[in-house]
């Protein structure tokens, strides 16, 4: 049965949420998001939410016309693996709709529910401790000038994916000796983290590339 309330987001008190996060900055956040995730699934009561919802076996015939969008936490492992998340705040919505839809679901007093209740309470002491520790945005005319620097040196299919976005708010652009320029200056703050998101991910290729010829 379903209870009569959803639980809330993140309580009052923690810090604001920003989209913003350096390039050289993000792949220690989201190491960071691995870890606090790894704390949540080797949690005793983690098994729970470490996979879909399995509503044939449990019967649960009513369970997607009370759960619209459901989740669990071995989808988000996978989707950071993967690299799914276009931006940070993607990873904590996601870790928060296993345990509202179990909140939703069930009623208060049932196992699932203060198990979900306790997971939420630690993943947000930790998440809060992942925000805090993030550096605030400089002045956007710093971040379209460290992005034009950076922008030429990105690989083309990087290039063509900033074209996109770029499209998208009617920015200049047009194709040099098969290279994309782009207007930047008419990137408002919600694209240049969009850009940024790409110069992180360049980065992160070039650490995994490290990496394997470690190996």
């Amino acid at each position: 049965m379903a209870s009569q309330s959803s639980p809330a987001g993140a309580p009052p008190g923690f810090p604001k949420p920003t989209n913003y996060l350096p390039a050289v900055d993000l792949p220690r956040a989201l190491g960071r998001c691995r870890m606090l995730l790894d704390r949540l699934l080797q949690h005793e009561d983690g098994w729970v939410f470490a996979k879909p919802v399995d509503t044939y076996e449990l019967g649960l015939r009513d369970y997607y016309s009370i759960i619209a969008e459901p989740m669990d936490l071995g989808t988000v492992s996978r989707r950071l693996e993967l690299r799914r998340y276009p931006n940070l705040l993607c990873f904590p919505k996601d870790v928060r709709r296993t345990f509202s839809n179990a909140m939703t679901y069930n009623n208060k007093g049932d196992d699932v529910y203060e198990s979900a209740a306790k997971l939420s309470r630690i993943f947000e002491s930790g998440w809060a401790s992942i925000l805090a520790a993030l550096p605030s945005p400089p002045p956007v005319a710093v971040r379209r000038a460290r992005l034009k620097d950076e922008f030429p040196r990105l690989p083309v299919d990087l290039q063509d994916k900033a074209a996109i976005i770029m499209k998208d708010i009617g920015g200049w652009i047009q194709e040099v000796d098969g290279r994309v320029e782009v207007d930047l200056d008419k990137a408002d703050e919600a694209t240049l983290d969009k850009l940024e998101w790409l110069l992180a991910l360049a980065t992160m290729r070039k650490e995994a590339g490290a990496l394997d010829n470690q190996i």
